[in-house]
């Protein structure tokens, strides 16, 4: 494939990643029965954090369109700092652990990426989104690097100089 066709073809798969980041938000907001209550904290409505995942799938969803209508090298950029700011976002939850009653950022760090079951259906979905948001950063990187434009800048041309032969 030469580079003219990857600087177009690789935004459009570059939103593959934002729509699974954003199915997994999607599962994560459907059976999560803690994020949606604070654990038994509320009984109507949602919680707090369940709309912050709500806020996080709906920016999956428009980076994926943007990368997907756009198909340029600055939607490439914007889809690696909004992946980026959803990784902070995501890791910034562990701070909010006193909402939720957990004892110290420790536990509920582990409660979202540990390896201890804590119930609720959410094992392993909050590893997977960071992971792929992380993977997101990576591969948006990697995919600029690739498809740079390698043309060197042109100098100043030599049009006073005469040429003898």
């Amino acid at each position: 494939m030469d580079r003219v066709r990857a600087k177009s073809v690789f935004p459009a798969l570059y939103s593959l990643p934002f729509l699974l980041a954003a199915g997994l938000s999607i599962l994560m907001l459907a059976t999560d029965k803690n994020l949606q209550t604070g654990f038994g904290m509320v009984s109507s409505g949602y919680y707090a954090h369940w709309y912050a995942v709500l806020a996080m799938g709906i920016a999956d969803i428009a980076g994926a369109s943007l990368l997907i209508v756009l198909r340029s090298r600055t939607a490439v950029k914007l889809g690696i700092v909004g992946s980026a700011v959803l990784t902070v976002a995501l890791l910034g939850a562990i701070l909010t652990y006193q909402q939720l009653g957990f004892a110290s950022a420790m536990d509920m760090a582990n409660y979202l990426f540990g390896v201890t079951y804590y119930g609720g259906d959410i094992r392993y979905l909050y590893d997977a989104l960071l992971a792929t948001d992380i993977g997101t950063v990576v591969i948006g990187t990697v995919g600029l690097a690739m498809t740079r434009d390698t043309r060197t800048p042109s100098g100043p041309k030599d049009e006073g100089k005469a040429t003898s032969s």
